[in-house]
């Protein structure tokens, strides 16, 4: 599968923008003590990293990537943030560089819906970690994505970007991580569903600033996905609703709302209990 965002600098600040916007959804979903080590499988330009590392100063920090041009961008922002002395290693993350049980947590943010074998991901993660270690996933359904009222042009928008992703990734791999965690040998294992819902008027800047991140990366793919429309009148409907989400806002009466999952898993001892 391919990344469809890319690793341009617009796409890397998109993601440092993203770690600042979401931060307290993710801490929500990370158990970290000072001197444990944490891995961040596709850490990306190490955005999540920093937001960490302010909050856990004594947790020791790696993160690796498949991208030299996200690593590159990583150790320039981390750098920028008084953060070098993260690891940051280029590789993938079926087959990591550490040894057995190296970690006492791992975490990966909006990475399984990128993965063709999200499978051989988890069960390396489960081999770095240590018995009773842990590990904390972040995923969306792009698919739960609504507004209110409902417009047949916003929702041929919609519905175009979720099957573009799925040609590229997992549009709905946030409901398949309990499933996912579980078949990959994790014990204890959690999904908490976390919805998002703004409204206007009352919160009217809250539905500008979220449809705005949400067309940070829904706009660069307008091309192809009036590309793959079937007809010209398909196009013009979703760049018609393009326009629309883009003015979601302004409407007195308009509302936003999507679905997150955070899932949880612990690695067994080799007797298959919690240490």
């Amino acid at each position: 599968m391919t990344y469809i965002h890319g690793t341009s600098t617009r796409e890397q600040q998109r993601l440092i923008d993203q770690a600042g916007r979401l931060d307290g959804l993710l801490a929500s979903n990370l158990e970290l003590h000072p001197g444990e080590r944490l891995l961040e499988i596709g850490c990306g330009v190490g955005a999540v990293l920093a937001h960490i590392a302010r909050s856990h100063p004594e947790a020791r920090l790696c993160g690796i990537d498949i991208s030299r041009e996200q690593i590159a961008g990583a150790q320039r922002h981390l750098a920028a943030q008084g953060l070098a002395d993260i690891e940051l290693v280029v590789g993938d993350g079926a087959a990591l560089p550490w040894p057995d049980g190296s970690f006492e947590r791992v975490r990966l943010v909006w990475v399984i819906e990128h993965l063709a074998d999200p499978q051989a991901v988890l069960a390396e993660a489960l081999r770095v970690l240590r018995p009773g270690g842990s590990i904390h996933l972040t995923e969306t359904d792009y698919g739960s994505l609504r507004v209110s009222p409902p417009d047949a042009t916003i929702a041929a928008l919609l519905s175009a970007f979720v099957a573009h992703f799925n040609r590229h990734g997992n549009a709905h791999a946030g409901p398949a991580l309990g499933p996912l965690l579980a078949q990959a040998g994790f014990a204890e294992v959690a999904v908490t569903m976390v919805g998002i819902h703004h409204w206007c008027p009352d919160q009217r800047q809250q539905v500008h600033d979220f449809s705005s991140y949400l067309l940070a990366f829904i706009t660069p793919e307008l091309p192809a996905l009036e590309q793959a429309a079937a007809t010209a009148a398909e196009a013009a409907l979703i760049r018609l609703g393009h326009g629309r989400f883009a003015g979601l806002a302004t409407r007195s009466d308009s509302a936003i709302s999507i679905s997150g999952y955070q899932g949880r898993g612990v690695k067994p001892a080799a007797d298959g209990t919690r240490p």
